[in-house]
């Protein structure tokens, strides 16, 4: 298997001189590529990791798979999972994420579920010549690359896709004809005149006979009503049908966005797309401090609807109890906060180490010396938590 590194190279120019130094790069993933059996030709994908895939190796990830996932789109979807995911700047919208960003080779043939020649009231296009191949492209998903992922990588059993235009089309297809691989559903503005309309027609006969799909839906509409208004009209009895279905575990959720293109709608969409899909994730952090208790109803909320073991982060919530340490200086709550995280993850080294900082704050030197022995057990050539108990 072959691989790169991709980088963004940010150019700084002073004084009309171009700099290029090692500083000005940033490397957020890596290039894969992999021989397809079932296409008979190579395949690249662009895999990122979030910041704390090497600090926790036991932390398991939902993986967010991404059509059309050419650099731009990875930099673009990567950008907006790792700002709606900081704890360094208290902000936790979404869990962390694996991005795995599929890039193309003929997205006609991929993404398109039956050979059709024709857009809206036009018919023989030539360029659709080779269309109508959606199942064997969803094959090389299933059968190759996301049991690649899988064993390559510490992944939840639950999967994101995030498909725009003709890649929204495909997801629907997923969706309807193999709602086994993903659990979570982006659809940016879906080429919902494919074949006139065959998703929909598609949608209708499924929904009709299916009681058991379990997924969350995001719709994201542009305003293309200058071009012909059936997109909009189609998307809504699309999300109509969804929200009409007999299964109990299917959730959706439409948005149109009035000012956006079928071009430029899809940063925003992607962004409420994972508001929603992980809606109730966000920790309010004044609330917190107020009851840290907050913290076990939440997880148990989350992990009910996720239907996952879902636990606050680790290092958010670390965060919170140095806020109620040192900002707030209410060093109960941060006592409370860092034994829910010391309960929650009882490996970490990080977080005994914070309890033992609140445990001495309060002047509870018995607690903290517990807290360096838990170190000690866990890390044994920690001259750091040998140091600390010397000094109790």
């Amino acid at each position: 298997m072959r691989q790169t590194v991709i980088v963004i190279i940010f150019l700084l120019v002073h004084l009309g001189v171009d700099a290029q130094t090692n500083e000005n790069i940033i490397a957020i993933g890596k290039k894969y590529t992999i021989y397809s059996d079932i296409l008979k030709e190579k395949r690249t994908y662009n895999v990122y990791l979030p910041p704390s895939y090497q600090r926790s190796p036991h932390k398991k990830y939902f993986v967010a798979y991404v059509l059309d996932g050419e650099i731009t789109k990875f930099q673009e979807v990567t950008g907006i999972a790792r700002s709606m995911n900081s704890a360094y700047d208290l902000k936790m919208q979404i869990p962390e994420l694996i991005i795995v960003s599929v890039e193309n080779t003929d997205r006609t043939r991929d993404f398109t579920p039956t050979h059709a020649l024709n857009y809206l009231d036009t018919e023989n296009i030539g360029a659709f010549a080779n269309s109508g191949k959606a199942d064997v492209f969803r094959r090389f998903l299933e059968k190759e690359l996301m049991p690649q992922i899988d064993s390559s990588y510490r992944t939840l059993s639950k999967n994101l896709i995030i498909g725009h235009s003709l890649g929204g089309l495909f997801a629907i297809h997923c969706l309807l004809e193999a709602p086994q691989l993903f659990s979570y559903y982006i659809l940016i503005d879906p080429s919902w005149f494919w074949d006139h309309n065959y998703i929909g027609k598609r949608t209708r006969e499924v929904l009709k006979n299916k009681k058991d799909l379990n997924a969350r839906v995001y719709i994201a509409l542009a305003n293309n009503m200058s071009e012909d208004s059936r997109h909009y009209q189609w998307g809504q009895e699309f999300y109509a049908a969804l929200k009409s279905a007999a299964s109990p575990g299917l959730a959706a959720q439409l948005r149109y966005f009035e000012d956006e293109k079928h071009l430029t709608v899809p940063l925003p969409a992607t962004y409420y797309g994972l508001r929603y899909i992980f809606d109730g994730y966000e920790l309010d952090i004044n609330e917190v401090l107020k009851k840290p208790s907050l913290i076990n109803e939440h997880d148990s909320l989350m992990s009910k609807r996720m239907g996952l073991d879902i636990r606050s982060d680790e290092n958010y919530v670390n965060t919170l109890g140095y806020v109620a340490l040192n900002d707030r200086n209410i060093p109960d709550t941060a006592v409370t906060i860092f034994e829910i995280n010391a309960k929650n993850y009882p490996a970490s080294v990080n977080v005994w180490d914070s309890l033992a900082d609140a445990y001495m704050k309060k002047g509870l030197t018995g607690k903290a010396r517990m807290c360096y022995e838990k170190i000690l057990a866990l890390q044994p050539d920690s001259a750091d938590a040998k140091r600390k108990l010397e000094k109790l």
